[in-house]
């Protein structure tokens, strides 16, 4: 990687058939992982010698960005998959929303999983559900636009 983060910059890498995600904060990279609360790491840390996408964000308000991602670690709240993941986590340090759009894709591949395995016996559907829901969440993630 040529580009080298700067305070506020969204951090990505690829993680399965999803994004992890992380903000460059002043002294680190701040996530979250399964198994942790948040926490502010060196790049190496985050990326696991994977490559890795910068995203400058211009639009950010670096002050209160700081302050959010410190109540979050005082919070010391674990991961969890549903409510706080690295993209609640990500989203809320630079936007102040605890939003996580690749759990919305997933549950949208869900449900259309779900109507299109209706009348299929109990295991076809669980990998109609399973397979769709991976599927949406590869996509929306392909054709994310990172714009600032």
């Amino acid at each position: 990687m040529t580009q080298t983060p700067i305070f506020g910059d969204l951090l990505l890498r690829q993680k399965g058939p999803v994004l992890h995600l992380g903000v460059q904060l002043q002294n680190g990279i701040a996530h979250i992982q399964p198994g942790s609360a948040i926490r502010i790491t060196s790049m190496e840390d985050f990326s696991k010698g994977q490559t890795y996408r910068i995203i400058r964000r211009e639009n950010v308000d670096r002050e209160g960005l700081m302050d959010r991602a410190l109540e979050l670690i005082e919070r010391n709240n674990s991961y969890q998959l549903l409510t706080n993941n690295c993209e609640h986590i990500a989203n809320y340090i630079l936007y102040g929303s605890k939003t996580s759009h690749q759990l919305q894709a997933c549950a949208i591949g869900v449900g259309a999983g779900a109507l299109i395995t209706r009348n299929q016996n109990p295991w076809l559907k669980l990998l109609g559900v399973a397979v769709t829901g991976a599927a949406a969440v590869c996509v929306y993630n392909a054709s994310r636009d990172y714009a600032a």
